[in-house]
């Protein structure tokens, strides 16, 4: 899932793989005490390691046991007490377990980590999120309620893999599970891997705010890095009498050839592999209170998946949304203070003390449903967080169009481009990148030659808030039977940039990152579940989401829209495989039907009210040295790559 899948554990050479069918799915868990063991490297005086059962059962028709660490609560004499328990259920075992287990001892509550079937010590195939997954985490919590250390109450917290799993129990039911904290976590799988068909590639900003090192999918990680990686370490707790069965279940053929031939896929149809691994679903019968935590940063599990996971959440008690800016990437909110002067971490604390301890604390009454960061192109400094009901924004379309001196436009108005327009059209070369088009945005004047168009905005004449989900009705005609798109949005700040027309360039790193991005393989504009073909030469439209975002375009500055058919630092550039055809793309635009819909908040009454105001002087491009190039940063996004991948 993350670049550390890869760094911290050899991926070894899958050999001789067969695929078998996951046990039967239900619910049911063992109420008897567990025993006790000591655990493997933590040395505190309350900590327990058990042995759980579950009625999973692994390829060889025995039952998986999962590996539980517990720091317990404790009374001042030190005796462990019965207390609500915050659950773990993580891959990462091999990175330790219970980091955190000091500051919720501290609050009276009992700390667990499990180790994910098929990982660490515990039995068991590892399943990319499957029913496995879920069933464990089922019987895992029943269990754990059933303990005398155990109140009854269990919630769960945690990030990233180890947030996407709270969705996999939960959409369960266990009946003791009392909330969940998913922080940047995955709500359907095919979500981390897929974007509309098109596989995932770097997907690390390597430039601008976030910058190098930022945590984000390598693409070749997952499922690769778990099947060949995380799952082959064997359990070291051979102290346990079950350890020769979970010993021998980490040796057993899984699912590892299906995993990789559903994971990378470049036709990959949402089959009932992806159905058993979709959690977003299901989450509308999940009434339990959750609290959905994110950045509109996170390129790694990807924003999106946090805000559609909040607005599935149509029958929780108590749903609330926590987002960062666009600038912090994955993992949780920062703690800066944020709804009535409190920060992320706290926000965690007063949840848990009042779902699992019945703390009366105002949480209910102050918690928004919505606590979002807006940010602009200074960078994170100049995050603002807002909080109550979700903003309703209005829906404003802006036109693909070709302005009166000959460069594409993006246009208020609706109106019918006149006899003789040029055709709006470029080359599909497979090896257009986001960096190179973000640093010089109108290298395809005249005529798409840079393999991409950008249309640029009138200059705004008023702040604008984008919250939610810029869509693209696009009309095109290729030769093909399909093609792909990865459409952009560049807050075009003149600040940062130098140079007019086709020379203008970047002068900072800072600016090279779009604002937002969508990605859509045509077969599957009209769904995921089965491919639907075009007709070469017969012009078809397709609607393409551009991921949420929260983010402000300040007065001074233009939209532009980038159209391209991929972006290599982004996705994995897919090959054409049917009937030959010229590569040659042309967007339609002459009657207006292609533009991009804009979720603007505030008054608003057309289009023409973002630019039509008294104009605010544009600040002079500075007429500084480039800071990159097109060539070193492609240089240095390739070796990073290599690097990365060994």
């Amino acid at each position: 899932m993350r670049i550390r899948v890869i760094a911290l554990v050899a991926v070894v050479v899958a050999s001789g793989a067969g695929l078998l069918a996951p046990g039967t799915v239900a619910h049911a868990a063992s109420a008897s005490p567990i025993p006790a063991n000591t655990c493997q490297t933590d040395s505190s005086a309350n900590c327990r390691s058990y042995i759980v059962p579950t009625i999973y059962l692994d390829p060889l028709g025995q039952p998986v046991n999962i590996y539980l660490e517990v720091r317990h609560a404790t009374d001042s004499g030190g005796n462990i007490v019965s207390a609500p328990v915050i659950l773990t259920y993580t891959p990462y075992a091999v990175l330790g377990r219970n980091g955190d287990a000091t500051h919720w001892n501290g609050l009276g509550y009992t700390r667990a980590y499990a180790d994910v079937v098929g990982t660490g010590n515990s039995g068991g195939c590892w399943d990319y999120g499957g029913p496995a997954e879920k069933q464990t985490a089922y019987d895992l919590i029943e269990a754990i309620a059933a303990q005398p250390w155990s109140n009854g109450k269990i919630g769960m917290l945690g990030g990233s893999y180890d947030g996407t799993t709270q969705y996999a129990a939960a959409v369960t039911h266990p009946p003791h599970l009392v909330t969940i904290v998913p922080e940047a976590a995955i709500d359907r799988w095919y979500d981390y891997a897929f974007a509309h068909g098109i596989r995932y590639a770097d997907t690390d900003e390597d430039f601008g705010y976030e910058g190098a090192g930022t945590a984000g999918d390598e693409g070749v990680d997952t499922p690769l890095g778990f099947d060949f990686g995380l799952a082959i370490p064997p359990p070291v707790d051979n102290q346990d009498p079950m350890w020769a069965q979970r010993l021998q279940s980490h040796f057993n053929v899984c699912q590892q050839v299906e995993h990789t031939m559903e994971g990378y896929s470049t036709t990959p149809d949402y089959t009932q592999f992806w159905l058993d691994r979709d959690y977003l679903k299901d989450l509308p019968s999940v009434t339990i209170p959750v609290l959905v935590a994110s950045n509109f940063g996170d390129w790694n599990v990807k924003q999106v998946d946090g805000w559609q996971a909040y607005h599935a959440l149509t029958h929780s008690v108590f749903a609330r949304m926590y987002f960062g800016s666009r600038w912090h990437g994955h993992g949780t909110p920062p703690n800066t203070p944020a709804f009535v002067g409190t920060n992320y971490s706290a926000t965690v604390d007063l949840w848990f003390a009042h779902w699992l301890k019945g703390a009366t604390n105002g949480l209910v009454h102050t918690l928004p449903p919505v606590t979002s960061a807006t940010t602009d192109s200074s960078g994170p400094t100049h995050d603002s967080y807002s909080w109550g009901p979700q903003p309703t924004p209005t829906s404003v379309p802006l036109y693909l169009a070709n302005a009166a001196d000959g460069t594409w436009a993006l246009s208020p108005d609706a109106t019918n481009a006149p006899a003789g327009s040029p055709a709006a059209t470029f080359q599909w070369t497979g090896t257009n990148s986001e960096t190179n088009v973000t640093l010089h945005p109108f290298a395809n004047v005249p005529n798409g030659g840079g393999g991409f168009l950008s249309f640029a905005s009138p200059v705004l004449t008023r702040d604008v808030r984008l919250f939610g989900e810029p869509v693209l009705h696009l009309w095109s005609t290729v030769q093909r039977q399909w093609v792909t798109y990865t459409p952009f949005l560049i807050d075009f700040d003149p600040s940062k940039y130098t140079g007019s027309g086709a020379a203008t360039s970047s002068t900072t790193a800072n600016a090279i990152p779009a604002m937002d991005r969508g990605w859509m393989d045509s077969r599957y504009r009209d769904g995921l579940t089965t491919e639907e073909l075009v007709t070469p030469g017969q012009a078809f439209p397709e609607d393409i989401n551009l991921w949420p975002q929260d983010y402000t375009v300040h007065a001074g500055h233009r939209l532009i829209l980038v159209v391209s058919t991929e972006t290599t630092e982004w996705d994995i550039p897919k090959v054409y495989n049917g009937a030959p055809g010229a590569p040659t793309v042309q967007l339609g635009y002459e009657q207006s039907q292609s533009y991009i819909t804009l979720p603007i908040v505030g008054p608003l009454k057309n289009g023409d009210d973002l630019f039509n105001g008294s104009k605010p002087a544009v600040p002079d491009a500075p007429a500084i040295p480039l800071l990159v190039i097109a060539g070193a940063v492609s240089a240095m996004l390739v070796r990073r790559r290599i690097a990365a991948r060994g």
